[in-house]
Protein backbone atom coordinates (compact mmCIF):
# COMPACT_ATOMS: atom_id res chain seq x y z
CA UNK A 1 0.00 0.00 0.00
CA UNK A 2 1.62 3.33 -0.79
CA UNK A 3 2.05 5.95 2.10
CA UNK A 4 -0.12 8.56 1.68
CA UNK A 5 -3.16 6.58 0.45
CA UNK A 6 -3.74 4.58 4.18
CA UNK A 7 -5.73 7.52 5.78
CA UNK A 8 -8.17 7.24 2.57
CA UNK A 9 -8.72 3.56 3.76
CA UNK A 10 -9.14 3.86 7.50
CA UNK A 11 -12.86 3.43 7.03
CA UNK A 12 -12.87 0.84 4.51
CA UNK A 13 -13.45 -2.25 5.94
CA UNK A 14 -9.90 -1.74 8.35
CA UNK A 15 -11.58 -4.40 10.72
CA UNK A 16 -13.76 -5.86 7.96
CA UNK A 17 -13.94 -9.28 9.09
CA UNK A 18 -13.61 -9.32 12.82
CA UNK A 19 -16.56 -11.35 14.39
CA UNK A 20 -18.26 -9.42 17.32
CA UNK A 21 -18.41 -11.65 20.51
CA UNK A 22 -21.70 -13.80 20.55
CA UNK A 23 -24.03 -11.97 22.88
CA UNK A 24 -22.79 -8.31 21.81
CA UNK A 25 -23.61 -6.76 25.30
CA UNK A 26 -20.90 -8.68 27.16
CA UNK A 27 -21.60 -9.34 31.22
CA UNK A 28 -19.07 -9.79 33.50
CA UNK A 29 -16.01 -8.52 31.31
CA UNK A 30 -12.95 -6.82 32.92
CA UNK A 31 -13.46 -3.16 33.69
CA UNK A 32 -10.34 -2.39 32.02
CA UNK A 33 -10.72 1.59 32.26
CA UNK A 34 -9.60 1.31 35.69
CA UNK A 35 -6.36 0.97 37.19
CA UNK A 36 -5.47 -2.83 37.65
CA UNK A 37 -2.48 -3.86 40.14
CA UNK A 38 0.73 -4.46 39.84
CA UNK A 39 1.89 -5.34 36.16
CA UNK A 40 2.63 -8.39 35.32
CA UNK A 41 6.44 -9.07 35.22
CA UNK A 42 7.48 -8.34 31.94
CA UNK A 43 10.02 -10.89 30.25
CA UNK A 44 11.63 -12.02 33.86
CA UNK A 45 11.88 -8.69 34.75
CA UNK A 46 10.95 -6.32 37.58
CA UNK A 47 10.11 -2.30 36.81
CA UNK A 48 11.14 0.63 38.58
CA UNK A 49 9.31 3.86 38.26
CA UNK A 50 12.02 6.54 37.53
CA UNK A 51 10.99 9.63 36.63
CA UNK A 52 9.03 11.60 33.90
CA UNK A 53 8.84 10.39 30.42
CA UNK A 54 9.37 13.62 28.82
CA UNK A 55 12.49 14.58 31.37
CA UNK A 56 14.62 11.81 31.30
CA UNK A 57 13.21 10.32 27.43
CA UNK A 58 12.41 13.47 25.20
CA UNK A 59 12.86 12.03 22.37
CA UNK A 60 9.53 10.20 23.25
CA UNK A 61 7.60 13.16 23.89
CA UNK A 62 5.06 12.66 21.48
CA UNK A 63 3.84 9.76 23.47
CA UNK A 64 2.05 12.21 25.99
CA UNK A 65 0.10 13.58 23.29
CA UNK A 66 -3.68 13.21 22.81
CA UNK A 67 -4.80 11.33 19.71
CA UNK A 68 -5.30 13.44 16.90
CA UNK A 69 -9.07 14.29 15.92
CA UNK A 70 -8.25 12.98 12.74
CA UNK A 71 -7.25 9.79 13.26
CA UNK A 72 -9.59 8.74 15.87
CA UNK A 73 -12.57 9.66 13.25
CA UNK A 74 -10.65 7.63 10.87
CA UNK A 75 -10.46 4.57 13.74
CA UNK A 76 -14.03 4.80 14.39
CA UNK A 77 -14.97 4.22 11.37
CA UNK A 78 -13.46 1.58 11.11
CA UNK A 79 -14.99 0.29 14.83
CA UNK A 80 -18.10 0.97 13.54
CA UNK A 81 -18.38 -1.71 11.14
CA UNK A 82 -17.82 -4.35 14.03
CA UNK A 83 -20.50 -2.97 16.24
CA UNK A 84 -24.19 -3.40 15.50
CA UNK A 85 -26.29 0.33 14.35
CA UNK A 86 -28.49 -0.47 17.56
CA UNK A 87 -25.63 0.24 20.05
CA UNK A 88 -24.44 3.24 18.34
CA UNK A 89 -26.48 6.50 19.75
CA UNK A 90 -26.12 8.94 17.14
CA UNK A 91 -22.98 8.02 15.22
CA UNK A 92 -20.43 10.22 17.07
CA UNK A 93 -17.19 9.00 17.48
CA UNK A 94 -17.25 9.21 21.40
CA UNK A 95 -20.52 6.66 20.90
CA UNK A 96 -19.18 4.79 18.50
CA UNK A 97 -15.93 4.11 21.07
CA UNK A 98 -18.19 3.63 23.65
CA UNK A 99 -19.92 1.21 22.21
CA UNK A 100 -16.75 -0.99 21.80
CA UNK A 101 -16.34 -1.37 25.15
CA UNK A 102 -18.86 -4.06 24.91
CA UNK A 103 -16.66 -6.03 23.16
CA UNK A 104 -14.05 -7.79 25.27
CA UNK A 105 -10.79 -6.47 26.01
CA UNK A 106 -9.24 -9.34 23.99
CA UNK A 107 -11.30 -8.44 21.01
CA UNK A 108 -10.57 -4.98 21.47
CA UNK A 109 -6.74 -5.28 21.58
CA UNK A 110 -6.93 -7.62 18.79
CA UNK A 111 -9.02 -4.94 16.79
CA UNK A 112 -6.42 -1.83 17.15
CA UNK A 113 -3.70 -4.42 17.09
CA UNK A 114 -4.90 -5.05 13.00
CA UNK A 115 -5.55 -1.23 12.38
CA UNK A 116 -2.23 -0.41 13.17
CA UNK A 117 -0.69 -3.46 11.98
CA UNK A 118 -1.55 -2.48 8.21
CA UNK A 119 0.70 0.48 8.26
CA UNK A 120 3.83 -0.42 6.73
CA UNK A 121 7.25 -0.70 8.74
CA UNK A 122 9.85 1.73 7.42
CA UNK A 123 12.89 2.93 9.32
CA UNK A 124 13.33 6.00 10.75
CA UNK A 125 16.70 6.99 8.25
CA UNK A 126 14.20 6.51 5.34
CA UNK A 127 11.41 8.37 6.59
CA UNK A 128 12.94 10.99 7.93
CA UNK A 129 16.83 11.00 7.41
CA UNK A 130 17.24 10.53 11.37
CA UNK A 131 18.59 7.36 13.54
CA UNK A 132 15.80 7.74 15.81
CA UNK A 133 12.64 9.87 15.56
CA UNK A 134 9.59 9.57 17.49
CA UNK A 135 6.59 10.38 15.23
CA UNK A 136 3.29 11.51 16.34
CA UNK A 137 0.26 9.01 15.42
CA UNK A 138 -1.52 11.13 12.86
CA UNK A 139 2.34 11.50 10.74
CA UNK A 140 2.72 7.65 11.43
CA UNK A 141 -0.44 6.85 9.65
CA UNK A 142 0.77 9.15 7.15
CA UNK A 143 3.74 7.97 6.62
CA UNK A 144 4.60 4.56 8.10
CA UNK A 145 7.07 4.14 10.68
CA UNK A 146 9.32 1.79 12.69
CA UNK A 147 8.65 0.27 16.10
CA UNK A 148 8.15 2.64 18.46
CA UNK A 149 5.75 4.41 16.16
CA UNK A 150 3.78 1.10 15.75
CA UNK A 151 3.83 0.48 19.85
CA UNK A 152 2.72 4.01 20.40
CA UNK A 153 -0.21 3.97 18.03
CA UNK A 154 -1.46 1.15 19.68
CA UNK A 155 -1.10 2.64 23.03
CA UNK A 156 -3.45 5.66 22.29
CA UNK A 157 -6.17 3.82 20.23
CA UNK A 158 -6.66 1.47 23.01
CA UNK A 159 -7.10 4.23 25.52
CA UNK A 160 -9.59 5.63 23.08
CA UNK A 161 -11.75 2.82 23.44
CA UNK A 162 -11.61 2.29 27.43
CA UNK A 163 -8.41 1.40 28.80
CA UNK A 164 -6.48 2.55 31.60
CA UNK A 165 -3.00 4.06 30.32
CA UNK A 166 -1.80 2.58 33.58
CA UNK A 167 -2.73 -0.65 32.62
CA UNK A 168 -0.31 -0.48 28.95
CA UNK A 169 3.39 -0.07 28.58
CA UNK A 170 5.75 0.99 25.43
CA UNK A 171 8.19 -1.13 25.86
CA UNK A 172 11.99 -0.71 24.91
CA UNK A 173 13.86 -3.81 24.80
CA UNK A 174 16.65 -5.83 22.74
CA UNK A 175 15.43 -8.47 20.28
CA UNK A 176 18.24 -11.11 20.90
CA UNK A 177 17.43 -13.35 18.27
CA UNK A 178 18.02 -9.78 15.57
CA UNK A 179 20.54 -8.31 17.58
CA UNK A 180 18.50 -5.35 17.06
CA UNK A 181 16.93 -2.58 19.56
CA UNK A 182 12.90 -3.27 18.89
CA UNK A 183 10.09 -1.52 20.66
CA UNK A 184 6.37 -3.17 21.41
CA UNK A 185 2.86 -2.78 23.35
CA UNK A 186 2.13 -4.58 26.64
CA UNK A 187 -1.61 -4.59 28.02
CA UNK A 188 -2.27 -5.92 31.53
CA UNK A 189 -5.77 -7.78 31.69
CA UNK A 190 -6.98 -10.88 33.47
CA UNK A 191 -3.82 -10.70 35.50
CA UNK A 192 -1.59 -11.21 32.06
CA UNK A 193 0.87 -8.96 30.19
CA UNK A 194 -0.69 -9.04 26.28
CA UNK A 195 1.91 -8.47 23.54
CA UNK A 196 1.09 -5.98 20.33
CA UNK A 197 4.18 -6.35 18.47
CA UNK A 198 4.47 -4.87 14.78
CA UNK A 199 6.26 -8.53 13.93
CA UNK A 200 3.40 -10.55 14.99
CA UNK A 201 0.23 -10.99 13.67
CA UNK A 202 -1.87 -11.92 16.70
CA UNK A 203 -1.84 -10.20 20.32
CA UNK A 204 -0.19 -13.03 22.15
CA UNK A 205 1.48 -13.51 26.45
CA UNK A 206 4.73 -11.84 26.97
CA UNK A 207 6.25 -15.03 27.73
CA UNK A 208 5.93 -16.01 23.55
CA UNK A 209 8.84 -13.56 23.50
CA UNK A 210 11.33 -15.14 25.38
CA UNK A 211 14.31 -13.48 23.49
CA UNK A 212 12.93 -9.96 24.43
CA UNK A 213 14.97 -8.32 26.59
CA UNK A 214 13.40 -5.05 28.05
CA UNK A 215 15.30 -1.88 28.95
CA UNK A 216 12.77 1.16 29.98
CA UNK A 217 9.20 1.48 29.25
CA UNK A 218 6.42 4.29 29.33
CA UNK A 219 2.94 4.34 30.25
CA UNK A 220 2.17 7.87 28.87
CA UNK A 221 3.94 10.08 30.95
CA UNK A 222 5.64 8.16 33.47
CA UNK A 223 8.83 5.85 32.66
CA UNK A 224 10.19 2.70 33.98
CA UNK A 225 13.17 0.88 34.20
CA UNK A 226 13.56 -2.94 33.49
CA UNK A 227 15.90 -4.94 35.95
CA UNK A 228 16.23 -9.12 35.49
CA UNK A 229 16.62 -10.57 38.43
CA UNK A 230 20.22 -11.80 40.08
CA UNK A 231 20.78 -15.61 38.82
Amino acid sequence: MERRGFLAALGAGAVAGLAPIPSWAAVGVEDVSRSAGDFPSLFGTREYFIGSTVKKLPRARAAIKPLEREIAANFAQAVARAVPVSAVRGGTTDSIFQAAGAFSPHERMRMVNDFANRMPYIEDIDNYGLRDFWADTATFFKNGGDCEDFAMAKFKLLEKIGFHPARMRIVLLLDQNRNRQHAVLTVNTGGEAWMLDSLIRDVVPHQKAAHYRPTVSLSGPRLYLHIAPKA
